[in-house]
């Protein structure tokens, strides 16, 4: 039976918006553990009969002398495994999965509910990226948000390949920019191409430049009309 405590190692809270990250927590949490398979369907509950090879080819079914300790083995790891899941859902996800007795349905029941593609929200998140700007949001939040959305993109099954994100990012960004877009854009032509998790280190550093620039360059109202 399983003992390490799950609030270590997945730190995600599943809500509406960041399902494909925390699969991936869940996901490299469960394979670490050897128990992957109560989600995936590879671990099924155990049978109470088995099959037996006879003559001729045929098979017989008789009881499986093992199925009670293999049963309660079975029960209480899925339910070891069922209270983690449960424990990581934002209380709004909870109602979707209050009918489901196994991981595996609560597994399943997650994944369609979050990968159903409705062309709605689709069009909804695809203009949001098109049309994201930074106005007067911090760095660090416009690009977070931006993933963001990329995330939920790639959870509705319609992934962003690494170059629109670095050209979404940019697009949002206002003419005082331009000469990090530039270097950002001749980098594109290299190979291998930048993604954006390259591209966020210069962009902020950038940025921080920039708001340091104009910090030290800002007159004070009353000093810019003082009598000379």
């Amino acid at each position: 039976m399983p003992s390490l405590s799950i609030s270590n190692c997945v730190t995600i809270t599943l809500n509406g918006q960041n399902y494909s990250l925390w699969k991936t927590q869940f996901e490299t949490f469960l394979a670490g553990q050897g128990l992957l398979g109560f989600v995936n369907g590879s671990v099924r509950a155990p049978l109470p009969t088995v099959s037996v090879p006879g003559i001729n080819g045929t098979t017989t079914e008789r009881p499986n002398p093992e199925f009670q300790q293999e049963q309660q083995n079975w029960l209480r790891t899925n339910s070891v495994v069922k209270s983690w899941l449960l424990g990581s859902f934002a209380e709004d996800i909870l109602s979707v999965v209050q009918h489901c007795s196994t991981s595996y349905e609560v597994w399943h029941t997650l994944a369609n509910h979050f990968n159903r593609v409705s062309s709605s929200r689709l069009f909804e998140l695809e203009r949001k990226l098109q049309t994201f700007q930074k106005k007067d949001k911090s760095m660090s939040v416009y690009l977070r948000e931006l993933k963001s959305v990329c995330d939920q993109l790639a959870a509705v099954g319609s992934p962003v390949q690494e170059q629109m994100k670095i050209f979404a990012a940019m697009n949002g960004l206002g003419r005082e920019y331009e000469p990090i877009k530039t270097t950002i854009e001749n980098a594109l032509d290299s190979a291998p191409s930048p993604t954006l998790d390259d591209v966020i280190p210069k962009l902020t550093g950038y940025d921080e430049r920039l708001q340091a620039y104009l910090a030290e360059n800002t007159i004070s109202p009353h000093l810019a009309f003082a009598p000379t």
